[in-house]
């Protein structure tokens, strides 16, 4: 059944830019996604393709691409997230057509609705290019990213962040709001612990603040980053962030001319440090996780391309689920376990 699936959806797949049989095929696809586990993994494998099709320039194809990449978003596992995020990046980069962006904001911000725990698992990779959108210059691209920045940035999980999110899309939008921005976020009191995915909705405002010209707000940014590092429990959270943020702090501390601005600079640089120190992070990726399914299989871990297919995308389940620390038996059961 799986190799007439995989055989079926690639089938369709190659039909969804003709604009005749275009947006049939599109329709067939989010139709499959009754099909529960044994779509999922091929379904999932074309999200690129289908979302790269929310640029196509007929229109009936654009709209019944963004209906199908939607339809499987709200049918996968939320585990499948970090298999999306090439997809996702792709539609969010400089080559995609404005269509192309819109429409992977739209499924960016669906899923961040649905599955906020998973999309601020990959938050670090994510809040960036969709904050640099935000300053687009197409309208309807720039109005999506902004909706998407505000539903990703609810995926912190940080109630003492949450009453300055709206300051931190603000932020993102424009430098003209990233001075008064920063000051409102210089005022948040951290108390919760301080986790990735906070320091990763902060990524966008804090690179920005940390390269302006005017000492003050670089210093009022240094300020948030020792705040905020304060509170930090575990030091692999400040892992995935630190080669973005450290650089810019060190070049803080290093062209700050004023001594108080400077002398804050070198407090942030030091707590920012600290927190990360003794860090002890395991993280498994889908190679080592097929590895382990395959051993756990014996004799029926083989088959043909269908297996092989539906087998890594368990393991990027397995991954990813694992990475979060979400063990649940029963969300292993359903959410994980989909090997026939």
């Amino acid at each position: 059944m799986s190799a007439a699936m995989k055989s079926e959806v690639e089938g369709l797949v190659a039909k969804i830019t003709d604009k005749n049989d275009g947006p049939e095929a599109l329709q067939s696809l989010a139709s499959l996604t009754s099909k529960g586990a044994e779509a999922e993994p091929f379904l999932v494998g074309s999200l690129g393709s289908i979302l790269e099709a929310c640029g196509d320039k007929t229109k009936t194809v654009q709209d019944a691409a963004l209906v199908t990449a939607q339809a499987i978003v709200d049918a996968m596992s939320p585990y499948a997230v970090e298999a999306c995020v090439p997809a996702i990046q792709a539609g969010l980069g400089v080559k995609a057509k404005p269509p192309h962006k819109v429409g992977t904001l739209k499924v960016l911000e669906s899923m961040a609705e649905k599955m906020p725990s998973s999309v601020g698992h990959v938050l670090v990779t994510l809040a960036m290019p969709v904050a640099e959108l935000t300053c687009d210059i197409k309208k309807e691209v720039k109005e999506a990213a902004v909706k998407c920045m505000t539903a990703i940035c609810n995926c912190t999980g940080n109630k003492d962040l949450e009453p300055f999110l709206p300051f931190v899309v603000k932020a993102a939008q424009s430098i003209d709001q990233t001075h008064a921005c920063v000051e409102r976020l210089a005022g948040c009191i951290f108390v919760q612990n301080v986790e990735t995915p906070a320091l990763a909705a902060m990524l966008p405002v804090l690179s920005r603040g940390l390269n302006d010209k005017v000492e003050e707000v670089k210093r009022t940014c240094c300020l948030i980053v020792d705040n905020m590092c304060k509170v930090v429990e575990d030091p692999a959270a400040v892992l995935p962030i630190m080669p973005r943020l450290e650089p810019l702090v060190k070049a803080a501390v290093e062209k700050m001319a004023n001594p108080e601005a400077r002398g804050m600079a070198e407090r942030a640089l030091k707590t920012l440090q600290k927190s990360a120190e003794g860090a002890e992070t395991k993280e498994v990726d889908q190679t080592e996780a097929l590895k382990l399914i395959k051993e756990a299989l014996g004799d029926k871990a083989s088959g043909d391309d269908a297996f092989e297919a539906t087998a890594k995308y368990v393991a990027s389940l397995a991954a990813m689920a694992t990475n979060m620390r979400s063990f649940d038996t029963d969300a292993w059961k359903e959410k994980v376990g989909i090997l026939p």
